[in-house]
């Protein structure tokens, strides 16, 4: 049965549901009821968006006559099929399947709806009369339609976000300010509500009676505050809390409206990332990463002040290497296409940035896309989008070293090849499933069965990891690809070796990066949209590496993404602000000691408090 209580959008259809008739066929009548169901629900906080087909501008003006097309956010109008418009939406609100129900009058329609989102509640309108009772039974809890309003600078927000050049240009644009509060006393009842009510970015997902968080609150020995967030769409109120004892957090949790915002990321590093155990599913994961630039940026200390700002696009494209150097450089013009977590399939997604992929995905049919996401358990939609062709990218930033490193396959029926996995563990060869099945190797949080290992086995065979030349020669295809006046900028790996390697799969990776560094330094030379940073004149001894030979202290980072400064100022004219020294010695000492080491010393017990007030009180 439906669980009402779980409502928090409702996503309507028009013709013969939310009114009479077919408007695209004629007049049509409004239902009075539906009206004031309406305004009930956005007094319950209950929200309320449209999938329609019918004629955008037609149905609007429908809606404007009966004066309720204030009350719809995110509204869908157009003739496409359901089911992929109502997914989009629920993911653009920030909300969960579980927690929506679809009316429509087209038992299809819904069926249709209910496969893409099979967690979704779906009814005919016959439920309506159901839910105008059950609004009666309980108090009215949102009078002035906060929760609609909040919503509303959503959708500005949105829109704003479809319009930027890219997401991170949207985020600096946006001068989002995050506020940390410490009266968590005078703000109870919002805390409460958002303790028990709050899933997707709730990390410990502890539910606290009123009594117990008023206890936690009043305890001296915890460490308790709420989040406030404002942009310039708009004011969001309290949206986030924690609450930290002995250095462990208790509560860590944010409102869904924040997502995507990177709040949760900053208010984390703000506190110096205090232990954390993760309980169930988050649609964010937090990093021991530093704070988003975007946020507080005119608080941001360490920038360096009064330089230019980049005028276009600059990609980094590639997994760790790319991504820990690009914190350095902050600007609302880079683009970064790292290792994420798949939201859909909630795996780990690396081999997007390999090159056998990257040069074939963009440019694939629906058709192969799809099949390709049906033969292969570890990919995942997103993987297909990049902006390594767009026209106005200036310099791409891209790594030799993932080159080697992943497995290649070959479909059997057609010879498409695909990369992934670690080169020498081939998903095809029996000997290695139960590696596979019980993640003994990496497995790039896949979920891998026997059944699933033989019918790969049954469609793909393995063809080995590419050659230094075959490395080069896709460099040589990508540079055609792109725009003529996008420059490639290639780190190479280091030729020096980890003497304490114990991961069979980087032995001698040396001397493979050796040869590859060869052919890639003559193919720099002779032409001069290539560029080169090159780690050997970096690295200066064993001290400069952490686990494996892909793998760096600050130092070396700090050097990368200096040189990636020059590269890019030479390319566009403009330099990116970047971090200072301080910051790069602070995290270098954390890197280099350990982590989880320091945060549990007895020193660190005694200098947080000390460290976190004067953070406060300097940055608030």
């Amino acid at each position: 049965m439906f669980n009402f209580e779980a409502i928090k959008l409702i996503i309507w259809d028009l013709d013969d549901t939310f009114w009479k008739g077919t408007l695209s066929e004629g007049p049509v009548e409004a239902i009075p009821e539906n009206i004031s169901l309406l305004k009930e629900l956005t007094e319950h906080g209950i929200v309320n968006t449209i999938c329609s087909k019918n004629d955008k501008e037609t149905a609007i003006s429908r809606l404007k006559a009966m004066n309720v097309e204030f009350f719809f956010v995110f509204s869908s109008i157009n003739w496409s099929p359901k089911g992929q418009r109502i997914s989009q939406q629920i993911k653009d609100m920030g909300l969960r399947p579980t927690n929506c129900l679809f009316v429509d009058d087209n038992v299809v329609n819904l069926n249709e709806a209910k496969y893409y989102e099979k967690d979704l509640m779906v009814s005919t309108p016959d439920i309506l009369i159901a839910i105008s009772k059950y609004l009666k039974t309980i108090p009215v809890s949102d009078k002035e339609g906060k929760r609609l309003k909040d919503y509303k600078i959503l959708e500005e927000k949105q829109h704003a976000k479809a319009l930027a050049s890219d997401n991170k240009a949207f985020l600096y644009n946006s001068n989002t300010r995050v506020f940390i509060h410490n009266d968590c006393l005078n703000h109870l009842e919002r805390i409460f509500e958002l303790v028990n009510r709050t899933n997707q970015l709730n990390y410990t997902k502890l539910r606290s009676t009123k009594e117990e968080l008023e206890l936690l609150c009043k305890d001296s020995s915890t460490d308790t505050g709420y989040v406030t967030v404002q942009d310039k769409y708009g004011d969001y109120g309290i949206v986030g809390f924690y609450a930290i004892k002995e250095g462990i957090c208790i509560h860590f949790l944010f409102s869904c409206r924040t997502i995507g915002q990177g709040v949760e990321q900053y208010v984390y590093a703000f506190l110096d990332y205090p232990r954390l155990t993760v309980e169930g599913d988050v649609v964010q994961n937090l990093t021991t990463d530093p704070a988003p630039g975007w946020i507080n940026q005119e608080k941001e200390e360490d920038s360096i002040k009064d330089t230019e700002i980049l005028h276009t696009k600059v990609l980094f494209k590639g997994a760790c290497d790319l991504k820990v150097m690009s914190e350095y450089l902050q600007t609302d013009k880079i683009i970064e296409e790292y290792t994420y977590n798949s939201i859909n399939r909630g795996n780990y997604i690396e081999h997007h940035n390999h090159s056998i992929n990257y040069l074939q995905w963009s440019f694939l049919s629906s058709e192969a896309r799809h099949q390709l996401l049906e033969e292969c358990i570890f990919n995942d939609e997103a993987m297909f989008d990049t902006s390594l062709y767009d026209k106005d990218i200036s310099i791409a930033f891209l790594s030799t070293m993932i080159e080697p490193n992943l497995g290649i396959y070959r479909r059997k029926s057609d010879g498409f090849r695909i990369a992934f996995g670690e080169r020498l563990y081939p998903l095809t060869d029996p000997k290695n499933w139960d590696l596979y099945i019980d993640g003994t190797i990496f497995i790039a949080n896949n979920h891998f069965t026997k059944e699933w290992l033989e019918q790969f086995s049954s469609q793909y065979e393995y063809a080995g990891s590419l050659s230094p030349e075959q490395i080069l020669e896709n460099a040589k295809i990508l540079l055609k690809k792109v725009s003529p006046n996008t420059k490639l900028c290639y780190i190479l790996g280091s030729e020096t070796p980890f003497e304490k390697n114990t991961q069979p799969n980087y032995e001698g990776r040396h001397l493979v990066y050796r040869k590859i560094n060869q052919l890639f330094r003559e193919f720099s030379r002779n032409n001069d949209r290539v560029l080169l940073i090159d780690l050997n004149e970096i690295i200066k001894g064993q001290e400069d590496f952490t686990n494996n030979i892909n793998h760096f202290h600050r130092r070396v980072y700090y050097e990368i993404a200096m040189k990636a400064n020059e590269h890019i100022k030479a390319c566009t004219g403009a330099k990116v602000r970047s971090k200072s020294k301080i910051y790069l010695y602070w995290k270098d000492f954390i890197d280099r000691i350990g982590y989880t080491g320091f945060y549990q010393t007895k020193l660190w017990a005694v200098l947080r408090r000390p460290y976190i007030w004067i953070k406060r009180t300097f940055l608030h």
